[in-house]
């Protein structure tokens, strides 16, 4: 595993009650649609359970925390583009065990060609410091060693600041995607590796 520094480091399952929340907010519009919930917290319970399990998009082996006065300050979840919809299996499931009558489909997110930065947060009083880019480098890193081309994302189209933060660190709008009815661009840019 590539070190990137060393206040950031993979997730473990007892991180939950720091990142989750962090996670759901990140997640947002459609962490609500998938939990069923009717605000963010509402919506932690069911993405707990699923954080703390290996195997879904949302598990803890596919995040990276970065840790500043001792606690969580930032979180990422990226994986392969190729893996998203084996990875949203398990999520659909839980979804149908919560409420067997619904309806249910993955909406693919990223290219199969691509290492997905699916989520991305800081915690509100760290926010200003330099957590986010710090932590989407960490995960370009990481996704150069392991050989994959380039990393993609979403930005809400009504999240201009946040386009700009990934404009500055090297990504160009090439698409767009609507995901429980709300719309975002698409994102990508290309790794290097350096062995």
């Amino acid at each position: 595993m590539t070190t990137i520094r060393p206040d950031v480091r993979q997730a473990r399952p007892a991180d939950a009650a720091e990142v989750v929340p962090l996670l759901v907010e990140a997640i947002d519009h459609l962490a609500l649609q998938l939990a069923g919930a009717d605000d963010h917290a509402g919506a932690v319970p069911f993405f707990a359970r699923l954080f703390q399990a290996r195997g879904n998009r949302y598990g803890y082996e596919h995040a990276l925390v970065l840790e500043s006065g001792g606690e969580i300050a930032a979180v990422i979840l990226a994986y392969p583009g190729r893996d998203e919809a084996v990875l949203a299996a398990p999520v659909l499931a839980a979804c149908r065990e919560r409420d067997p009558s619904g309806t249910y489909r993955h909406e693919s997110e990223s290219a199969p060609d691509e290492f997905y930065l699916d989520a991305l947060t800081v915690a509100p009083r760290h926010r200003g410091a330099g957590h986010a880019a710090t932590l989407i480098e960490a995960a370009c890193t990481r996704a150069a060693a392991a050989g994959h081309p380039r990393a993609g994302l979403l930005v809400d189209i009504e999240k201009p600041g946040v386009k700009r933060l990934y404009e500055r660190l090297g990504f160009a709008v090439d698409g767009e995607r609507t995901l429980a009815g709300h719309r975002y661009e698409h994102m990508s840019r290309a790794l290097v590796h350096r062995p």
